[in-house]
């Protein structure tokens, strides 16, 4: 009895100390806190727009500015709790600045994360108004835009949740209809009633035979795979000069592939001109600088994958010609560097921090768009930007792991005209909605049950804001990244986030009463995310320099390094593609030719062990006959004092 009564009484005396002692700990730390906060609270501009939630920080904010700082016991602190204000004054009755300063930074991040105030010029805390399409305007001239945007079929709310009710009801009856008479041979329920889903073995793709058929080439050399894309291609043209004004004179094109090679490989602009004959390190900085963006990379990709999409031979990987199914994943590097675009995790970096690098490939193995982002940001919001914002691809189908989907993220792309597949860990414990009731379903006998109703209220109350946000989305205004970033970022979740979540459980719950139902569909994505992975170890292939560690620090010139590495990569598939269609052209013999279809069909064009990444070491130089340049005599005369 002694034992337990003890326990007791240590953890009260622990919780009594911690409420003791916990403004004096937060107060002796505060000054290294003030040091770093401090110039930068003085000298933000916060959006004044006040609501009722806001008024009592901003006043506080608005006091701290004026002051410059130096605040004292005149400073407003209704924005504190009870115990927060009490603590203020010591045993004496003296205030506590270093304490009402440490909680006024807390409370002023809290209010920043939970969107009860916002910032006027800020990428990440911007209001939410401020990434939407300005409310006034979208009030005046909603259908119009909502036609501009191909969304008039959402503008009814009652006939939308009317069709969907109707097909999440039909979708219940037919999974659980197939189940109970055993034409879902794929599905068996354990002692407990769980689901327990198999999925029969998709083939990964074969590229070690498919690159049987490239050993007449032996090894070849990137740069004349570059080379001979830029000769049907012209991909380099799209490196335009910054300036318009005057004629320019070109550089060399050795100085457009040495610019690719040194991004997009990680090797480095200086050390690629070092290590190399004909360039210069000046000439290769300066090509860099005046005809290298973003844009332009974009833009050289989109060359070459529009002579890929005109490869009858890549229509063999498509698994419906119908629709085109894409996927998406990332990938996490390291980065050499301090960065803002780079967070630190030990499982990945160890003690270093890194970057993830997120590519979108489709079933033609065309790469069609990548990004750069923090590691410990999730990938489900970037989701949207790539097919929304690529030149090139209209995915009908999309893919991704878990990491990759979110309930918003299936709204948003139902929305989009595009079928969000992802494959999802744990299947079986996902919640499953509806909106009529469980027993409903249970009296018909029914297996796959819903858990919980769809919040129909709250979709139609803020059905309006959504529409604006998918407007705001779809014409391109500001990235859906951007948005839900913002969204996400809330301590409190926003009522437009909520919304927009409630509508995606809907579309998640037909889209797992149809996984659960359809093999085809399963296998189709789990082929599609192989294709994926095996990118993802194509990109590890062409990102060989400087240990794998990206050397920069900003966004867009990481950016810039992965757009390039997807340059190379497209390259490298368009020369396979070429060759692979040149050799099935000229081959004679149609057994042959099946063989060689065959091997096509399962293998991929994703295939680069044909090709040398890595340069050509130069044997012909007597290298032997020239002077050492080491002198023994005197290396070994010198003494160390």
């Amino acid at each position: 009895m002694a034992e337990p009564r003890l326990d007791e009484l240590a953890e009260n005396s622990l919780q009594e100390m911690n409420e003791h002692d916990y403004y004096h700990v937060i107060e002796a730390l505060s000054l290294k806190l003030q040091n770093r906060v401090a110039d930068i609270l003085r000298h933000i501009a916060f959006d004044e727009t006040e609501n009722q939630n806001s008024t009592k920080i901003l006043t506080a904010i608005q006091h701290y500015q004026k002051k410059a700082g130096k605040i004292g016991k005149e400073a407003p602190v209704d924005f504190l709790t009870e115990k927060e204000q009490t603590a203020l004054y010591d045993s004496a009755g003296k205030f506590r600045v270093s304490l009402y300063k440490v909680l006024f930074y807390f409370h002023t991040s809290e209010a920043l994360k939970a969107g009860v105030v916002s910032l006027k010029p800020a990428y990440k805390y911007l209001s939410i108004e401020n990434y939407l399409h300005p409310k006034l305007h979208w009030q005046v001239n909603k259908s119009r835009l909502l036609e501009e945007a191909g969304l008039t079929f959402f503008t009814d709310i009652d006939n939308v949740i009317f069709t969907l009710k109707n097909k999440l009801n039909d979708a219940y009856h037919r999974t659980n209809q197939r189940i109970n008479s055993d034409k879902n041979l794929h599905i068996k329920f354990d002692k407990k009633g769980r689901m327990v889903l198999a999925t029969p073995k998709v083939e990964k793709m074969n590229t070690q035979s498919l690159s049987a058929l490239f050993d007449d080439q032996k090894y070849v050399s990137i740069l004349k795979i570059l080379s001979d894309v830029q000769k049907l291609t012209h991909y380099l043209d799209c490196f335009r000069h910054y300036s318009v004004k005057d004629k320019k004179i070109l550089p060399k094109k050795s100085v457009y592939y040495a610019a690719i090679l040194g991004m997009g490989c990680n090797i480095g602009l200086s050390k690629i001109a070092n290590v190399s004959k004909g360039i210069t390190e000046d000439g290769l900085l300066n090509f860099f600088n005046w005809h290298v963006s973003l844009e332009n990379i974009h833009a050289a990709n989109k060359c070459i994958l529009e002579l890929l999409s005109q490869l009858s031979l890549l229509r063999l990987h498509q698994n419906n010609p119908n629709e085109l199914h894409t996927s998406s994943d990332g990938r996490k590097v390291g980065v050499a560097v301090e960065s803002l675009n780079a967070n630190s995790s030990f499982k990945y970096f160890g003690s270093g921090v890194g970057t993830s690098l997120y590519t979108f490939i489709d079933e033609f193995n065309r790469l069609f768009y990548s990004t750069a982002f923090s590691s410990s940001e999730r990938e489900a919001a970037y989701v949207a930007d790539g097919l929304m914002h690529n030149l090139s691809i209209n995915s009908s189908i999309h893919s991704t792991d878990t990491q990759g989907y979110s309930e918003a993220i299936f709204g948003v792309l139902h929305m989009l005209g595009i079928y969000f597949a992802p494959r999802i860990k744990g299947l079986k414990k996902s919640t499953l909605y509806s909106f009529e009731s469980r027993k409903t379903y249970e009296e018909k006998g029914y297996k796959i049950l819903p858990h919980r109703y769809i919040d129909v209220d709250l979709i139609k109350s803020h059905w309006d804001d959504i529409l604006r946000l998918m407007v705001t989305i779809k014409l391109k205004e500001t990235t859906a990244s951007q948005v839900f970033k913002r969204l996400s970022s809330y301590s409190k979740q926003h009522p437009l986030y909520c919304a927009i979540k409630e509508f995606g459980k809907v579309i998640k719950s037909l889209f797992i009463l149809r996984y659960i139902d359809d093999v085809d569909l399963r296998q189709a994505v789990e082929k599609q995310l192989n294709r994926i992975e095996l990118s993802n170890k194509f990109s590890k292939a062409i990102l060989f320099g400087n240990n794998q560690e990206i050397q920069y620090s900003g966004k867009e010139e990481q950016e810039m390094v992965v757009g390039c590495q997807r340059l190379i990569q497209n390259a490298i598939v368009l020369w396979n593609a070429l060759y692979l269609s040149q050799k099935l052209a000229t081959t004679e013999d149609e057994e042959t030719r099946k063989k060689m279809l065959i091997i096509i069909r399962n293998g991929s064009t994703l295939s680069w062990q044909h090709v040398n990444l890595h340069g050509e070491y130069d044997f012909t130089q007597e290298i032997e006959a020239e002077k050492s340049l080491f002198d023994m005599d005197k290396i070994l005369s010198f003494k160390v004092v």
